[in-house]
């Protein structure tokens, strides 16, 4: 939650709507139905952000019966990754997590799934299917046999085996604690940096996500609101 939205004139992208939902409403729904396997909902945004719009009092009243907790920034970061370093820092946290942008909704189910049996692999990432006119949008991982061969920011990989399917931000982790420091470790800004280094080891996997709505940009905020969120 600690992203500028600069795509939306710079409001914080949380607390705007998509159909009856906040965004961050939207977001966490999904994971309700595995709340009995979740044991805490972390969210991280800015202290300038708690002053301007009193987040932790919204965020009590959404989610309430929710076990939750904030992590405040003193800072804007360059990215998601360097976000999650700093967070899991302050949090002292580590073990498995799912860690999750607030700009879509969808099913994670797959994600639970490829995990119910334990972690074999150091981390999970959601697909679907590739939008080429729209590139700069994603992440591209390619994929074979459910096995991520390769992953690059906003371009494709050199990988030309497998299926180019793009990654959903809302990335699972064997172990947090090693993320946020080979993150550190890497000044990395993107999670592909970091992932790259656990696909080099074969241990990248991919769910197929059958149903997921974006609403990231306005462009796709408007299409979201046309179609109705489910």
């Amino acid at each position: 939650m600690a992203g500028q939205g600069a795509r939306f004139g710079h409001r914080f992208k949380p607390f705007l709507t998509v159909g009856e939902d906040t965004f961050i409403e939207a977001a966490v729904r999904p994971f309700r139905r595995f709340s009995d396997r979740i044991a805490r909902f972390v969210f991280v945004y800015l202290e300038e952000q708690e002053r301007d719009h009193e987040v932790r009092d919204r965020l009590g009243a959404m989610f309430g019966d929710l076990p939750f907790e904030t992590v405040l920034l003193d800072r804007p970061t360059r990215g998601p990754a360097e976000t999650i370093s700093r967070a899991v820092s302050a949090l002292r946290a580590g073990g498995p997590a799912f860690i999750c942008d607030c700009d879509h909704s969808l099913d994670v189910a797959p994600l639970f799934d490829a995990v119910a049996g334990g972690w074999p692999f150091e981390a999970i990432l959601p697909v679907w299917p590739l939008e080429p006119e729209k590139l700069a949008s994603w992440s591209v991982a390619m994929v074979e046999d459910d096995r991520v061969l390769a992953v690059a920011e906003k371009q494709m990989p050199a990988e030309t085996r497998g299926t180019a399917t793009g990654v959903i931000g809302c990335y699972g982790f064997r172990d947090l604690a090693d993320v946020s420091m080979r993150a550190a470790s890497a000044a990395a800004t993107n999670f592909s940096d970091v992932i790259a280094g656990m696909v080099s080891r074969g241990s990248v996997r991919a769910a197929r996500i059958p149903h997921a709505v974006f609403f990231g940009d306005p462009e796709r905020l408007a299409t979201a609101q046309a179609r109705g969120l489910k």
